[in-house]
Formats: C-alpha cells, sequence, structure tokens
C-alpha cells in the first residue's frame, strides 16, 4: 500500500509550515481578526473625519460644482476613503452582491470569509492591506504626542509621522525602510487639495498647513498679500479668501 504525505510548503505571509496551502491557519485567523477590528473601529474614524475646517474646496457631483469644507484632520478622512475603498473589493473578491451596502457591514462579512480570501492568488496583497490599514487606523486614535501625520508613504502606503527634528531635516524613514522627502509627501497632500481649488482665509489656510507639518503664519500670508506675491480669489466676513495652491507655491518658491 502506497501512502502519500500532505505537501509541506511556507507560508507566504509568516514562513510557518503550511500542508499545501499558501498561508498558514494563525495568519488566516489573524486576517480575520484585523477585518473585524477595522470593521469595529470604522465608525469612531468616522466621527473624527467628520469634523470640518473652515477651508473650502468645490466638490463635483452629478456633473455639478458645489462648495464643500475641507476635513480638519485630512489624514482621517484619507484613511476613511482608503477602507471604504478596501471593504468595496474585498466584497468584489467574495463574490458579494451588495447595494448601498456600508463599509462596516462589508468588512464584517469579510472577516468570517477570510480562509476564502486567503485561497486567492492575491492573498498577500489582502493581508498587508489590512495589516497596514489596523496600522493607520489605531495611530489615529493614539497619535504620538510629539509628531505630526504629514501624508502617506508613496512606497507601502503607511502614514508618516514627522517629529520637529524630521521637518526640519527634510528627510525621514518609513517603517517599510525607504527613505522619504517630507516636502514631496507634504506637496502630494496639497496636490490633492488644490485640484479641488481648496481656499480660506489666511487664518484658515495657516491652521490647516500646520496640522500638516507646515508652519505659516496667517500674517506671513496676509504680507504675500500685500507684496504682490499671492491674490485674493474672494472674501470671507470681510477677509480676503486666498488659493491654498498659490500659498503653498509662495512657501516653497
Amino acid at each position: 500500500m502506497i501512502t502519500t504525505r500532505p505537501v509541506i510548503v511556507g507560508c507566504a505571509l509568516c514562513g510557518a509550515e503550511t500542508a499545501g496551502t499558501q498561508v498558514c491557519g494563525k495568519c488566516v485567523t489573524k486576517l480575520s481578526h484585523m477585518l473585524h477590528h477595522l470593521a469595529v473601529r470604522l465608525p469612531d474614524l468616522r466621527q473624527i473625519a467628520a469634523k470640518k475646517a473652515s477651508v473650502m474646496v468645490r466638490e463635483s457631483n452629478h456633473g455639478s460644482r458645489t462648495v464643500a469644507p475641507v476635513p480638519v484632520n485630512v489624514g482621517a478622512w484619507q484613511l476613511q476613503q482608503n477602507l471604504i475603498e478596501y471593504a468595496v473589493q474585498l466584497g468584489k473578491a467574495l463574490g458579494l452582491h451588495f447595494v448601498r451596502v456600508n463599509a462596516e457591514s462589508l468588512l464584517s462579512v469579510a472577516s468570517r470569509r477570510s480562509q476564502k480570501l486567503m485561497s486567492r492568488n492575491d492573498a498577500v496583497q489582502i493581508y498587508k492591506l489590512a495589516e497596514n490599514s489596523v496600522h493607520r487606523l489605531d495611530r489615529q486614535f493614539e497619535p504620538p504626542s510629539d509628531r505630526i501625520l504629514i501624508g502617506q508613504c508613496d512606497h507601502c502606503g503607511a502614514g508618516i509621522w514627522s517629529s520637529e527634528d524630521d521637518l526640519a531635516a527634510g528627510w525621514q524613514p518609513c517603517t517599510c525602510g525607504t527613505t522619504v522627502n517630507i516636502r514631496q509627501i507634504q506637496e502630494q497632500r496639497m496636490f490633492k487639495l488644490a485640484i479641488s481649488d481648496a481656499q480660506g482665509t489666511a487664518a484658515a489656510l495657516s491652521k490647516l498647513l500646520k496640522g500638516c507639518g507646515v508652519d505659516i503664519k496667517r500674517k506671513t500670508i496676509s504680507e504675500w498679500k500685500r507684496r504682490g506675491i499671492i491674490k485674493s480669489v474672494g472674501s470671507q466676513d470681510s477677509k480676503p479668501v486666498f488659493l491654498l495652491w498659490d500659498v503653498w507655491r509662495a512657501y516653497t518658491r
């Protein structure tokens, strides 16, 4: 009688031995826990992302253009958008038929079907996205006291939290090992807001920029206007309103 033994291979995520599967049971379980964590904490993240600043952007809505306030915490808002997109992609990967189903529900369903997700060819990518999302989410609720979230790493998508020393140096290592250019990271965030015509008073823009690790005083912006470096594009409560991109270009000129 001939007996066969299961093929022993290494888990694509942790390297542990598996009986012919690309991902071990421990990593499948961990994915389930991470997706459940995202589903449970996403409503809290929505509360943070919902707080609005007095800086305005123009939104496209069914062919029309409306004006809406920019989130106070741009990082939280961006993470919320990323999680919603991730949840939708997981729903599609599982072959779910869903209409008007919120991201929390999709993540919850996905957490119960982690085995199916980890049997896909893109299992490693799905797992890494969940891992990165959990790390970014937890950072939002327990941010380092001496650091500011200035943007995301181009290489891995992780949040870049900078100290005063990092901002002064201009370069910083990401957790993935990549050394990032802080000015480029900040400019990418400015560009995302600028394409929506983000604008506000000198005080509002100064506050928004400070949250991105860019220290431009209200008086400095007003002085740039006086010297003709930037021009106002309107007014709010009798105070001049400026485009965010114009202020950023004046700062980096």
